[in-house]
């Protein structure tokens, strides 16, 4: 018969359907792609070891967005990158220089809030704690809402691994959020020098090198091993080559978290950032004083090495970072109480936070200084002006913003060593620069700050003005006590 081809044909084509609508819901008679809906047996078997890696940390990866607020009150984003997710309370790191333009303002002159948004859609404000330039290392916390949680990656070791292991990294690259790829481990102890964002050439040693796919905007995002576990954070590619791909080993990351990132020192530098004056350790399960500097708040309010930190503000203290993020809760011009352990006993004191610049400059010269801006004080600013022009044989000189005025000096510090005093205006810096040695104006106290953290551990000349007279002088500068 003529109809037995069509009935045969139809037939198969009801036995698939039919098949099919066993697994699922009826499907279109004449559609001639159905659908065979995997079995238990056959989904375990495309669990491959990279698949259940990522399960198990792919909600740990986050992507992270630098923006600001266009004319329209519009977020738009001017950087972006990726990070992992710490713990619960949502502490995250991430590189150096993925948030450093938000460290160094922006470079326009305009300031840039960190947005992060987590794998189900969440997203979150975010403030950068601390972070280690010479490391590309920096740690955000989350600001999430009153009982919310995150989940924390787990952390593995990098000591242990093996050349050609397969490594897997996940990352916000392009904007395309947790993107996977994976590779092996094609080499340790790597090094690389890169032009950061500081406009610095920086070296990086001890990296591990991958051929795992890592592109812009993966920066800080998670490299696992087959378990899932973290083992590097990736921050760098080869330009021009494909499949090089860099990250920092875990327990690079570790104990950098340790030696630098939980320090005051690394505490980022907004005009707000509270600074007490002491360093803590955690010994014994407890939170110690490991370090108080001297003429900070800590010090002048009777604090000593040795004492154990129970609590700060209204809050226990039961981590170094717990330390840290009472810091960035405290006030400045706002009184902050401290619970002490010290010889069995429990004190209490209290104190007033100073910025973190002024703690940089105290620590550097044994000094606290003063920014007094012209609006404050205007004829003292202009006198600071007319001094440091003097000479120069400009008819008209723009008048500083601002000067700098020393207030209290230490005993046997660089700034009494050479004769400072209370009062003396700092004019300016001796720079070299290609046409020889020139004097520079410093007129913010954030700039003198940053310049004495360069110049740790050598020697800056300075120009003061001290009364009617011009007066230069060495100064030598202290490095961070460690």
């Amino acid at each position: 018969m003529r109809t037995a081809p069509w009935i045969r044909l139809s037939c198969s084509l009801l036995l698939v359907g039919c098949a099919t609508a066993q697994n699922n819901a009826l499907v279109g008679r004449s559609s001639p792609l159905q659908v065979v809906e995997p079995d238990a047996n056959e989904r375990d078997l495309r669990t491959t070891p990279v698949v259940r890696a990522v399960q198990r940390s792919a909600d740990s990866v986050v992507s992270i967005y630098l923006q600001q607020h266009g004319a329209n009150r519009q977020p738009v984003t001017e950087g972006q990158g990726s990070g992992v997710l710490l713990d619960e309370s949502g502490l995250a790191i991430t590189n150096w220089h993925v948030v450093a333009p938000v460290l160094l303002g922006g470079g326009r002159g305009t300031e840039l809030d960190v947005v992060v948004k987590l794998r189900d859609g969440r997203t979150r404000p975010a403030q950068v704690l601390t972070s280690s330039a010479d490391r590309d290392l920096a740690l955000l916390q989350l600001r999430l809402e009153p009982g919310e949680r995150v989940k924390p990656i787990e952390i593995g070791r990098s000591a242990d691994l093996m050349i050609g292991e397969t490594v897997i990294a996940i990352g916000n690259p392009q904007g395309h959020a947790n993107t996977v790829t994976s590779g092996v481990l094609s080499a340790i102890d790597r090094s690389i020098r890169v032009g950061a964002p500081d406009g610095k050439v920086r070296e990086y040693a001890g990296l591990l090198q991958t051929d795992a796919a890592i592109n812009q905007g993966n920066s800080g995002g998670a490299l696992l091993d087959i378990t899932g576990r973290l083992i590097g954070i990736n921050n760098a590619m080869a330009m021009g080559a494909e499949n090089i791909g860099f990250a920092i080993p875990m327990d690079t990351v570790r104990a950098e978290f340790q030696r630098e990132l939980l320090r005051s020192s690394s505490f980022t530098a907004g005009a707000d950032t509270p600074w007490l004056g002491l360093e803590v350790a955690e010994k014994d399960g407890s939170v110690v004083v490991a370090q108080v500097h001297d003429g900070g708040p800590a010090a002048l309010a009777g604090v000593k090495v040795g004492d154990v930190l129970a609590r700060i503000g209204d809050q226990d203290v039961r981590s170094s970072l717990d330390y840290v993020r009472q810091m960035f809760d405290a006030r400045l011009q706002q009184e902050l109480p401290l619970r002490l352990r010290r010889d069995g006993r429990e004190l209490r004191l209290a104190m007033q936070p100073i910025t973190r610049d002024q703690g940089l400059v105290l620590a550097a010269i044994g000094a606290t200084i003063a920014e007094v801006d012209v609006e404050a004080d205007p004829t003292l600013v202009r006198k600071a002006t007319t001094a440091f022009y003097r000479g120069s044989n400009m008819r008209r000189v723009p008048i500083f913003p601002a000067v700098l005025r020393l207030q209290q000096l230490q005993p046997d510090a660089p700034a009494e060593a050479i004769g400072l005093r209370a009062g003396d205006l700092l004019l300016g810096v001796f720079a070299r620069g290609p046409f020889g040695e020139r004097e520079v104006p410093i007129t913010s106290l954030r700039d003198f700050a940053r310049l004495l953290e360069q110049q740790a551990g050598a020697s800056l000349r300075i120009a003061i003005l001290r009364g009617d007279e011009d007066l230069i002088g060495t100064l030598d500068v202290r490095r961070p006590a460690r």
